[in-house]
């Protein structure tokens, strides 16, 4: 109904004169229609002048309404009503019928007229909301933007200070450092608004790009091979960050400690949703992970940040090795709803 009125709008804005005169031509093609009908509708002299009030009504506006009303009451007063070819009724009932049309008439006018009003707010009203989440989807892009270049140039000065220093503890910590600063601006180059006011990251897209990232970086001509397996969801910015972060340790440590020398091996990360929970796991056929980088009382760093995502996402982190003690898999898993 409201995309009917919506394309009225054009008809609605003709000249005063080009209204009046397309109502006036709706009422006569009633009356023609009427007086071939005489033979079936003897009783019934303003019926067809019904869709000529909403036809016009809805066509044009309220006056047009309104002259339609008093228009058809004159052409079936002349036309249907005793004596015919006067104006003058005889019949008392008949001028009761007359006084009830004009009165139902004229009602049909103004109610349809007050939902071609509300339509047009309504319409109104959509277009602005558009303009404003069109507004919105822009100043988060922007803002997106602005975050991912300040991120790519501190990415950028930790590298320059990787070079210089000479100590390999401090060169690794920064590119730890640094490897997960890329992970926060690949969340902000992967936002987009989701429903209401959220801003939403696809995980699929988001792991199979840092996952390209990280084998760029450290596989380098290394057989090592990495199989992401990501199910399509949508998470909240709030909830992708900690996720980029786990797979970005658990994939560097697979990466760094799993395939000493020239060793290959594959690396499967994967993440899908079962039932009200989801589940990200980072699995490796390799030596399997050194005691100081599993999830322990006495863990490092990387590992303790593992631990402290997982509980931001009200998960639990479990790992597993091979019993002749290659290949480790281990999987975080947190639930749907926050």
């Amino acid at each position: 109904m409201q995309a009917l009125f919506t394309y009225t709008f054009l008809t609605r804005g003709w000249p005063v004169w080009a209204r009046y005169l397309g109502a006036t031509l709706v009422v006569l093609i009633m009356l023609v229609l009427r007086i071939g009908l005489s033979a079936y509708l003897p009783a019934f002299p303003f019926l067809l002048f019904f869709m000529a009030i909403i036809v016009n009504a809805v066509l044009f506006n309220r006056g047009s309404g309104f002259y339609t009303v008093a228009l058809s009451a004159v052409l079936a007063d002349y036309f249907f009503l005793e004596p015919v070819g006067s104006l003058r009724i005889e019949d008392h009932r008949a001028t009761l019928g007359l006084i009830l049309y004009l009165m139902i008439g004229f009602t049909t006018a103004g109610i349809i007229e007050a939902l071609h009003t509300t339509a047009h707010s309504l319409t109104r009203a959509n277009k602005r909301l558009a303009a404003a989440e069109q507004e919105k989807d822009l100043l988060l892009r922007e803002a997106g933007h602005r975050m991912k270049n300040d991120l790519m140039m501190l990415t950028a000065l930790v590298r320059l200070q990787e070079r210089v220093v000479h100590d390999p503890s401090a060169r690794s910590a920064l590119t730890s450092t640094a490897d997960r600063i890329h992970v926060l601006s690949r969340v902000q180059e992967r936002l987009r608004l989701g429903q209401g006011t959220s801003a939403v990251v696809n995980v699929a897209d988001f792991i199979t790009e840092l996952c390209d990232d990280l084998k760029a970086a450290l596989v380098d001509l290394r057989p090592i091979a990495i199989t992401v397996r990501a199910e399509r969801h949508l998470l909240p910015q709030e909830r992708i960050v900690p996720v980029g972060l786990i797979i970005n340790e658990l994939l560097t440590n697979s990466l760094k400690y799993a395939f000493p020398g020239e060793r290959g091996g594959t690396i499967t990360v994967d993440f899908s949703r079962g039932g009200d929970t989801f589940r990200v796991a980072v699995a490796d056929d390799g030596v399997g992970l050194p005691p100081e980088s599993r999830p322990g009382p006495s863990s490092g760093l990387g590992t303790r940040l593992i631990r402290s995502m997982a509980t931001q996402l009200g998960g639990t982190v479990t790992i597993e090795s091979d019993g002749d003690g290659t290949g480790t898999s281990l999987v975080v898993r947190f639930p749907v709803d926050p």
